[in-house]
């Protein structure tokens, strides 16, 4: 109730005076206008066409008023003054500073998590812009037949100086293995063109158990062995270098018979099969007869195989000691002295044909920097990571600082949503991501990876979400 008109007024919001000797106000906010106010009278309810929110101020409480009921306009005027500006409330936390949204073409958007820019050019240089051919035919219909042809004459040539095979005629009964070309363009770092590469394999999978193989095992250099060694040689100042052995599994011998067609552009009177007398590309047994060749001959050297892991050998000659990894046909090599590598390097030379890559550069598609002035060794997947965006599509979305939405939980489903083909590849591409360089990642793939018989689109939306942090 208004005190000096004695009217009601109603509100949402109103302070009310609760007596004593300290001055107290009102604050009322009206739905009706001045003039609706000042037209109605007491015991009526106002009301008006346009309700307008209006906040006022009303004087100190007044002693009741005299007899008289109405009051002039001047004197309800006087009565209802100005509100003076509200203070800001104070809050025990700081308030969210607001921006502008920013727009799509900001050049925040420009920027990769490696610091550098993105650029469209390299990402095309770096992806085949033409499938490499399947069949030799192929081959020699493409504009570069020329590259290839001399590709195939280079294999042929292993073939025969290795003597991988013999010529035999084909018995009747005896099990024949097929052989095919396989043709890949091998690149470097920036996508340029380093070598036409061509290979004879076998296809292994016509190969019948206890007959044709016995034994398939090969051990690799796991990747922690490659990290330990690099953190070794950074912590002790090694030397750290690399070579490549060429066409690694022709120099394994085959101890059973193996019958294999002949490929494509090798001339061989009709009738006739290939006897392999050496491991080829493709057979079941392969990389576990070059295992045993190149422990043979490291045990020559006088290295010592790891019981930790069986492709990292040790050899202590003085005070000197030396550590050697084994990748299939990559070996990299760890020593303080320069000259030892140079002497093992002599020694491979000598029974292999072998490829100096000099100081550590590339391992396994890992980009391998060193500074031997400042004691640290960088490994970075930059290449590998821009080429999977490129390849599911994703170089161009926006970066997140977080490989996933925070508190997301997968739930299991029994229908399929995505495709399960595209999913579980995506996940297998960021699984080696994972392992090699990015731990960051383990938890958000594991939690995917739980997921790969049946996804669902929240999958799929995490999945894309980790992209977004690529």
């Amino acid at each position: 109730m208004h005190r000096p008109t004695k009217r009601f007024i109603k509100s949402c919001d109103v302070v009310f005076d609760k007596g004593g000797t300290e001055k107290h106000y009102e604050r009322v906010i009206l739905k009706s206008t001045t003039a609706d106010v000042n037209e109605s009278t007491p015991g009526s309810n106002p009301t008006c066409a346009d309700p307008v929110i209006k906040p006022i101020t009303l004087a100190p409480s007044a002693p009741p008023a005299d007899s008289s009921e109405s009051k002039s306009e001047d004197e309800i005027e006087g009565i209802l003054t100005p509100p003076p500006p509200d203070p800001a409330p104070i809050t025990a936390r700081p308030k969210c500073a607001t921006h502008a949204p920013t727009r799509d073409d900001h050049p925040c958007y420009s920027v990769t998590s490696y610091g550098g820019c993105k650029c469209s050019e390299h990402a095309k240089s770096a992806q085949l812009d033409e499938v490499d051919p399947c069949t030799y035919a192929e081959a020699m219909a493409c504009p570069d037949a020329a590259e290839w042809e001399v590709a195939c004459q280079e294999e042929m040539h292993a073939f025969e100086c290795m003597g991988v095979y013999e010529v035999v005629p084909q018995l009747c009964g005896k099990n024949i293995v097929g052989s095919k070309w396989v043709f890949c363009i091998k690149r470097g770092p920036d996508g340029t063109i380093q070598k036409y590469k061509a290979r004879v394999v076998a296809q292994g999978f016509t190969q019948v158990e206890g007959v044709d193989f016995d034994k398939t095992f090969m051990p690799v250099a796991k990747f922690a062995s490659l990290c330990a060694i690099l953190a070794l040689a950074a912590e002790l100042d090694l030397e750290v270098h690399q070579m490549d052995v060429k066409s690694a599994y022709l120099n394994g011998e085959l101890k059973e018979d193996i019958h294999m067609k002949p490929p494509s552009s090798l001339d061989i009177p009709k009738g006739m099969v290939l006897k392999l007398v050496k491991a080829v590309y493709g057979t079941k047994q392969g990389g576990c007869v070059w295992y045993k060749n190149i422990c043979d001959t490291l045990k020559m050297m006088g290295y010592k195989r790891t019981e930790a892991d069986h492709a990292v050998f040790t050899h202590v000659k003085g005070d000197t000691l030396s550590i050697l990894a084994l990748y299939v046909d990559d070996i990299t090599m760890a020593c303080k002295s320069i000259e030892v590598i140079k002497e093992d390097k002599e020694q491979l030379k000598k029974c292999y044909q072998m490829t100096d890559l000099g100081e550590i550069a590339w391992i396994l598609g890992v980009h391998v920097t060193c500074d031997c002035c400042a004691g640290w060794i960088a490994l970075s997947q930059e290449k590998y990571t821009l080429e999977i965006l490129e390849c599911f599509g994703k170089s161009e979305a926006r970066p997140i600082s977080m490989p996933t939405l925070t508190n997301e939980h997968l739930t299991k489903v029994n229908s399929l949503e995505v495709d399960i083909q595209s999913y579980q590849h995506a996940v297998g591409t960021l699984m080696y991501l994972m392992l090699s360089t990015c731990p960051d990642l383990a938890y958000t793939v594991a939690a995917l990876g739980r997921h790969s018989a049946c996804p669902e689109n929240d999958h799929q939306c995490m999945l894309d979400c980790t992209f977004r942090y690529l």
